[in-house]
């Protein structure tokens, strides 16, 4: 078995190390024994959606977003495409917020890839701290938030918050999940912090084939986390 792995925007969304999430991924799907190609695709580049099996995309700073909004929006089509054949497209960070309906921050709407119905709009506060979610009955899943919009979404989240911050005031709920479209604020990287949360998404990727892997130090360094900062607070 083969999977390729587009790394959209590698270069500009990549604010917090997110590239993290995708050497997580390769490597559990590599232990998995599933062979694993990445490509790199940034601006500039001719991205053919059908070469490949998961997308993903990281956090930028606005001025970074701004570029991508203006490169991306070609892409509307093949995009839907991709999330409509239940190709996994995973989106961390602000980059989540390029699949709704536009977002409004530095005085200035933008219009996105309307794929999605909910929308960001600039908060008047950052937004920073850890958050704690659940996610299908999973233990704590942990994420850090650094944010300036606050994402209104009525539907179809990904996580409920267990402590922390929710998309937007007065929810208990982060992300959004449609098909195997997976987008959230929290960043970590994510997938790093949380080994149990990865071997769902490969599970979900490989099928049958998965096969439960030995605890490792991902999974005692997640434990010790746990302990100490979300069992005492």
């Amino acid at each position: 078995m083969k999977v390729k792995i587009a790394h959209l925007y590698y270069d500009l969304l990549n604010l917090y190390g997110e590239q993290g999430n995708v050497l997580a991924l390769k490597n559990a799907l590599t232990n998995q024994k599933v062979k694993v190609e990445v490509q790199q695709l940034t601006i500039g580049d001719k991205i053919d959606f059908d070469k490949y099996d998961i997308f993903y995309m990281g956090m930028g700073s606005n001025e970074n977003i701004a570029l991508v909004i203006d490169d991306i929006i070609k892409y509307h089509e093949d995009i839907k495409k991709v999330i409509q054949k239940n190709k996994f497209f995973i989106a961390t960070g602000n980059s989540y917020e390029l699949f709704g309906q536009f977002i409004e921050m530095d005085n200035h709407k933008y219009k996105t890839l309307e794929i999605f119905n909910y929308y960001s709009k600039e908060n008047p506060k950052r937004i920073t701290g850890e958050t704690f979610v659940e996610f299908k009955g999973l233990s704590p899943i942990i994420g850090f938030q650094n944010r300036i919009c606050c994402t209104i979404n009525e539907e179809k989240h990904l996580f409920k918050v267990l402590k922390g911050f929710a998309s937007n005031s007065g929810s208990e709920f982060e992300g959004y999940r449609e098909n195997n479209f997976f987008g959230t604020h929290l960043l970590g990287p994510l997938l790093i912090r949380n080994p149990h949360f990865t071997d769902y998404l490969v599970k979900e990727i490989i099928g049958k084939k998965w096969q439960k892997r030995e605890r490792g130090l991902e999974d005692k360094a997640y434990d010790e986390y746990i302990k100490n900062f979300y069992e005492k607070s």
